[in-house]
């Protein structure tokens, strides 16, 4: 009896080991978070959070977790993500600073046309000039943490129908993202409607909008050329993106953890970077395989449309305050 009680001792041991091993294997995590992004499950940026993801939890051992929710997965929109990470209904989110300029217009420079419009002057210069205003206002006012930034490739047209040049753009009615790009559409004669990415193939399809702002690699993931047959490469702006962080929920972190984050989030900006320039190139190529026919902006079409949109800068600035001014006046020199 002796024998059998200290055999099954032995078993009760073994298994108590095998569970601690196997959770230090990964198979338990000490802390699982939620991460949004309004972007749709098999497009790019949310394959890059996955992979953000993947390197936190590799780097950690399989302590920390970050799950990735795509749209539809969650009930919230675009416009919604920074208000969730604030109130901690998601630990972190994809924050686009244009949905959300309603909440922080302070902090829309990167929308003004034209102020920074290359991937790796944003990424050498830009985005250093701009986080201590994403400090300042979303840590200050909502205490998230603005834990990376990152940007899609260049702002374009696409529309249902060629144009020789700008001028052919009034009288059109353009879906656009944020306040900027309607103002612009205005300026130049036309109309913008604000939609969201999920409505923007319908409204394209029942001629509800005659064309879409956007990049070219959403243009390629949503399948634009079923739905249009002309793209307008005007690379007027880039569309600036914060991974943004619970504030409380970062302060929980274990410190081994926290620096694991951050370490991450450092060096991750290079994978988006490389990403999306090699993204944009790949997704012009496949568009124009799909038929449609992309032109790029002359030279005088461009200088045209710096000078009709340049007003939009200062009067951005004014309406919103001291930390508006200061921060675009330096991601403008920054991204120069």
């Amino acid at each position: 009896m002796k024998t059998i009680g200290a055999w099954r001792a032995a078993l009760g041991l073994a298994a108590a080991a095998g569970i601690a091993l196997a959770a230090q294997a990964g198979h338990a995590a000490e802390v699982e978070w939620k991460y949004y992004t309004y972007f749709a499950a098999n497009d790019k940026p949310t394959q890059l959070h996955r992979q953000f993801a993947e390197a936190v939890e590799k780097a950690s051992n399989g302590r920390f977790k970050i799950d990735v929710f795509a749209a539809g997965e969650l009930p919230y929109k675009a416009q919604d993500v920074l208000k969730a990470v604030a109130s901690h209904q998601v630990d972190m989110g994809d924050v686009a600073l244009g949905f959300v300029a309603g909440d922080v217009p302070q902090l829309n420079a990167f929308a003004m046309p034209f102020v920074c419009t290359s991937i790796d002057k944003f990424y050498d210069r830009g985005a250093a000039a701009a986080k201590p205003y994403l400090d300042k206002v979303l840590d200050g006012k909502f205490h998230v943490v603005p834990l990376m930034q990152w940007v899609m490739p260049p702002q374009q047209l696409w529309l249902r129908k060629q144009v020789a040049g700008i001028d052919q753009l009034k009288g059109l009615k353009v879906r656009a993202w944020n306040r900027q790009q309607v103002e612009m559409m205005q300026l130049l004669g036309g109309t913008g409607v604000t939609i969201t990415p999920a409505e923007v193939i319908p409204a394209l399809e029942r001629g509800v909008v005659d064309g879409a702002f956007t990049a070219a690699v959403p243009a390629y993931d949503w399948k634009f050329y079923d739905v249009v047959d002309f793209g307008y490469m005007l690379s007027f702006n880039l569309a600036h993106q914060v991974a943004a962080v619970n504030g409380a929920a970062y302060q929980a972190l274990p410190a081994d953890l926290r620096k694991i984050l951050d370490d991450t989030a450092r060096t991750f900006p290079a994978e988006y970077r490389k990403a999306m320039i090699e993204g944009d190139r790949t997704a012009r190529e496949k568009l124009k395989e799909k038929g449609m026919t992309l032109r790029d902006a002359t030279p005088e079409e461009e200088a045209r449309l710096r000078k009709i949109t340049q007003p939009m800068w200062s009067e951005w600035a004014d309406a919103n305050g001291d930390t508006a001014k200061q921060m675009l006046a330096d991601v403008a020199a920054a991204c120069k």
